[in-house]
């Protein structure tokens, strides 16, 4: 779905009436809460976020196993595999899974390290162990209290904010910041905070402040070009502001529901808005996975990884992590 305008203002009609449902949303998960388990000769990292859709976690994830890449460890990446149609543990496959079965994210993170998905996670890890990870990253998990991370990052993103900052369906959190707070051990605040997320977190969790990072190769091949840009996110926004500042001249912009299907007719009516406009058509690498093959070469994107600005915090417990197998 796409995101809902009033997670984002402050004084809706719509979210003070949907409050109680979010009452609901909080004693649910309270219900489903379950005891840790506690796995042995394996180390766990969660990337997670309080804010639904659009921190930017993907992309954190794929930045943590790169830094893990230079350790004896072998690194994988959990997933649930979001939209897919594959529910039990399965080790993704580019070769015979797409991303209708395994979902997009999974798809990507699979070129970075042997990637799991599945519903359970904690079965997923240990297959990951039987395959030798001595390391696991999940993308998501905050919020699943039956994994114990030992260590445990909350992403953000700075101009998205914290929306209005109510719970699910009034908002846009999946549980309360200080309930987050708790379970981690470090936050990350990609791009700048124009939200004052930092003031939030009220000096209770350290901060790493981060950016989001395009190859150079890529930015030459975009900027000053005009273009009409489109993606199926949580927060489009960021996407479009990001296209801003690699230098590239907006004629035209559309948002999808995150993790859109395209059919056919979107493409061939988007193909034809760049063809009106004399512009390059681009989108996400997400997105660019769900093109039908034939219109592929036709749609241009570019893969974002995110750089830590203060990284010497984030390098010490990563390599705190190693050295304590």
């Amino acid at each position: 779905m796409k995101t809902p305008k009033f997670w984002y203002s402050k004084n809706s009609i719509i979210s003070i009436l949907l409050r109680p449902i979010s009452f609901l949303w909080v004693l649910g998960s309270v219900l489903r809460k379950k005891k840790s388990y506690n796995f042995n000769n394996i180390k766990i990292i969660k990337v997670g976020n309080v804010v639904a859709g659009g921190s930017g976690k993907t992309p954190t994830v794929i930045s943590i196993v790169k830094k893990l890449a230079n350790s004896k460890y072998q690194v994988h990446i959990i997933s649930r595999g979001y939209k897919g149609s594959i529910k039990k543990s399965t080790l993704v496959n580019t070769d015979i899974h797409s991303y209708k079965e395994v979902g997009d994210e999974s798809i990507i993170l699979s070129k970075i390290a042997p990637t799991w998905i599945g519903n359970n996670r904690i079965e997923s890890i240990k297959n990951a162990q039987k395959m030798g990870a001595k390391i696991v990253v999940l993308d998501d998990g905050i919020q699943d209290a039956s994994i114990k991370g030992d260590l445990n990052l909350l992403v953000f993103n700075g101009l998205q904010g914290l929306g209005n900052g109510k719970i699910i369906p009034a908002g846009p959190l999946r549980e309360k910041l200080s309930d987050s707070i708790k379970k981690c051990h470090l936050s990350i605040i990609i791009d700048e905070d124009i939200n004052n997320i930092a003031n939030k977190l009220n000096n209770l969790l350290p901060i790493i402040k981060a950016k989001i990072n395009i190859e150079s190769e890529y930015l030459n091949n975009f900027k000053n070009k005009n273009v009409v840009a489109f993606c199926g996110l949580g927060f489009p926004e960021k996407f479009f502001k990001t296209i801003k500042e690699i230098g590239c001249n907006i004629r035209y912009k559309k948002s999808f529901p995150d993790h859109y299907q395209y059919k056919e007719k979107d493409l061939k009516e988007l193909i034809d808005i760049a063809i009106k406009y004399n512009s390059l058509l681009i989108t996400t690498e997400k997105d660019h996975i769900k093109i039908l093959k034939k219109y592929r070469n036709r749609i241009y994107y570019f893969p974002i990884t995110v750089d830590f600005i203060n990284d010497k915090i984030i390098n010490d417990k990563l390599y705190s992590l190693t050295i304590n197998k």
